[in-house]
């Protein structure tokens, strides 16, 4: 039957039969229009409320173990409070024996001090005594030995001259003019003894003494010394344990609304709470912080793709769960320059940045710590010709659309492209409002005549691009942005 039908068709469908075996089935291709109209780029991000000028209460008492001091009780979260209201109360039985301990310390050092003036005023007092008492007197009497003796010594020799005279008249006998000339001999000995002991007193005697007497006195001051300074060290330790005890009490330094200063993040790791009845606290460690609440702000993490077209002063609004209705405004007042540290070792790939919105009146109802999302105005353009971020195809430092005719071919257009959001990119050059691109231009990239990318060998002198497909474009937003537009391509 085949043969029959074979020779029964005429010989014009002949030429019409190989076209017809041999055509390839049209691409399913999609296609987006070029439209002109407003562009606008935002950046959206999850973020937590908290206020930008917020006072923070720090445990002040010095740990004595290693697990900290305990908190014996604290006020509830949420609490207003005034200046001067209590907050925290710590525990402070350990600092209450010390303080015992101490003053029975204080007692005993301030006695040896005491003790240690009265023996540097006695041996002042002896200098003082032997200079212008006992020396004096030993003096006076030396020299008053000094004079009987020279006296004796006279009369001695007078009394030898008269024996001599009567001798020679034959009335002393030898016996008593040798008698007479022993007393002379006598006298003067005395006398000598006399000069040798006023000479010791003055030269020798008095010297040692005054030596010893000032080396009482430098041992007495050193010990005086040491033991004043043992009693100021003392008080002033006395000093740092009431101090340390009054630190137990903690009152508000500021008006405000008490919130702890628990880690979310160790929180959800461990399953409990730094801040608590009970637990224990290093000293320095933050406990409440108060926040001042007619000034608050969003801290938001903003994912290092998109940081480039975050900066400060553009204009973000700010929706919260908890006042879905009530959209409010802010401004970004700081963009960080160093990504948040990741303490879990899953995301460390993942570099985020903070940037801190300054919310515009903030109502009554906006407490630290809800969740809040934040829509940040980076840019907004007018009438601008734009269209879908997937129709682009990214080539080296150049941009390419694939335009469909309607004969079903495919013309590869190259075109200047300017600001890029996650979803649109605008276009500069290349293209008129109304025409057609296509947008799953993988399906036809075997008919598309595109540049090859080319890859060079790095060498030492020449680093690895991060990039090598990303364009080159003057405009910021765009280089992040369009990498997935290559990446798809």
């Amino acid at each position: 039957m085949i043969a029959l039908v074979v020779v029964g068709v005429p010989l014009a469908a002949w030429k019409i039969l190989p076209d017809f075996f041999h055509r390839e089935a049209a691409p399913n291709v999609l296609t987006a229009e070029v439209t002109l109209g407003p562009f606008i780029n935002r950046v959206l991000e999850q973020g937590e409320i908290e206020s930008s000028s917020s006072v923070e209460v720090r445990c002040e008492v010095r740990s004595r173990v290693s697990s900290g001091t305990n908190i014996l009780e604290i006020v509830p979260e949420g609490t207003r409070v005034k200046a001067g209201d209590f907050l925290v109360k710590l525990d402070d039985a350990a600092l209450q024996t010390e303080l015992v301990q101490q003053q029975i310390l204080c007692s005993g050092s301030e006695s040896q001090a005491i003790e240690a003036e009265a023996a540097m005023q006695s041996a002042g007092l002896a200098l003082n005594e032997y200079e212008e008492g006992t020396f004096r007197e030993q003096q006076e009497t030396m020299e008053s030995a000094l004079v009987v003796a020279s006296e004796n010594q006279r009369r001695a020799e007078e009394y030898l001259a008269y024996s001599q005279k009567l001798a020679e008249r034959g009335y002393v006998s030898q016996v008593q003019l040798d008698a007479d000339r022993f007393a002379v001999e006598k006298a003067r000995i005395e006398l000598g003894v006399a000069k040798t002991k006023k000479d010791v007193l003055e030269k020798f005697s008095k010297r040692k003494m005054l030596t010893q007497l000032n080396a009482d006195i430098r041992t007495t001051r050193a010990k005086q010394d040491a033991r004043e300074k043992t009693w100021q060290l003392d008080k002033q330790r006395l000093k740092e344990i009431e101090e340390q005890i009054a630190k137990c009490i903690i009152r508000a330094p500021s008006d405000g609304q008490v919130v702890y200063a628990n880690d979310a993040n160790r929180g959800k790791a461990t399953g409990e709470l730094l801040i608590a009845e009970g637990m224990p606290v290093r000293e320095r460690q933050i406990l409440v912080r108060l926040p001042d609440p007619t000034r608050m702000r969003v801290l938001a993490k903003v994912h290092e793709s998109r940081i480039s077209q975050v900066r400060k002063g553009l204009t973000a609004e700010v929706t919260t769960d908890a006042l879905p209705d009530r959209p409010l405004t802010g401004t970004v007042a700081m963009v960080s320059e160093y990504p948040i540290p990741s303490i879990n070792i899953y995301t460390t790939h993942i570099k985020e940045y903070a940037v801190e919105i300054e919310i515009h009146n903030p109502p009554k109802e906006l407490r630290p710590g809800m969740s809040a999302q934040v829509d940040v105005l980076v840019e907004q353009l007018d009438s601008q010709l734009q269209i879908p971020i997937d129709a682009a195809i990214a080539r080296g430092d150049k941009f390419f659309v694939a335009v469909p005719h309607e004969d079903g071919k495919f013309e590869t257009r190259e075109i200047k492209v300017g600001s890029a959001n996650d979803a649109i990119i605008t276009i500069r050059e290349g293209l008129e409002v109304g025409e057609k691109v296509i947008l799953n231009h993988s399906e036809i990239k075997d008919r598309l005549n595109l540049p090859e990318l080319k890859l060079t060998v790095p060498t030492a002198a020449q680093p690895v691009a991060a990039k090598p497909d990303v364009p080159k474009t003057d405009t910021a937003n765009v280089k992040s942005v369009t990498n997935n537009a290559a990446k798809k391509s």
